[in-house]
C-alpha cells in the first residue's frame, strides 16, 4: 500500500537543499518556516530581513507576557511570514536578499540574550516578591 505521508527529512539533507538554493539565488521556503517555528524569527534572518526578525521575537515575547494567545499568534504569523517571503522570493514578487550567515548566527545570539535576560529578570521579580512577602 502506497503512502502520502512526507518522509522524515535529515538536518544534514535541509543543509544541503539550503546551500543549493543559495547557489541558485533560491530560498526554501519550507526550511525558512521550520527555522521561524524554532527560533521565533529565525525565518526573517534567513530571508535576509534581520531587523523584522527581530520585530518578530520582540512581538511574540511581548504578546507572551501580556497574555500567551497574541505572543503565539504573533510566532505563527512569523513562520507564515518567513514561508510566504521566500516563496515570494523565488518567485519575483519579493526582492531577493542575501542570507547572511554572521546575520543568522547573530540573530541567534540576540534571541539567546533575550531569552536569558527575560529570565533572570523574571527570577529577581520573583526572589523580590519573596523577600517582600517575608518581611
Amino acid at each position: 500500500m502506497h503512502s502520502d505521508a512526507a518522509e522524515p527529512v535529515s538536518l544534514r539533507d535541509a543543509m544541503a537543499a539550503a546551500e543549493v538554493s543559495r547557489r541558485e539565488k533560491k530560498k526554501n521556503p519550507a526550511f525558512a518556516a521550520g527555522l521561524s517555528l524554532l527560533f521565533n524569527g529565525l525565518g526573517q534572518a534567513y530571508n535576509g530581513q534581520f531587523m523584522r526578525g527581530v520585530l518578530v521575537l520582540l512581538g511574540s515575547l511581548f504578546g507572551l507576557f501580556i497574555l500567551i494567545v497574541p505572543g503565539v499568534a504573533i510566532w505563527a504569523w512569523g513562520v507564515y511570514d518567513a514561508y510566504r517571503t521566500a516563496k515570494g522570493m523565488n518567485e519575483g514578487l519579493v526582492p531577493y536578499r542575501e542570507t547572511s550567515p554572521l546575520a543568522v548566527v547573530g540573530f541567534v545570539v540576540v534571541w539567546a540574550v533575550t531569552i536569558f535576560l527575560l529570565s533572570a529578570a523574571s527570577a529577581m521579580l520573583l526572589v523580590a516578591m519573596g523577600l517582600q512577602g517575608m518581611l
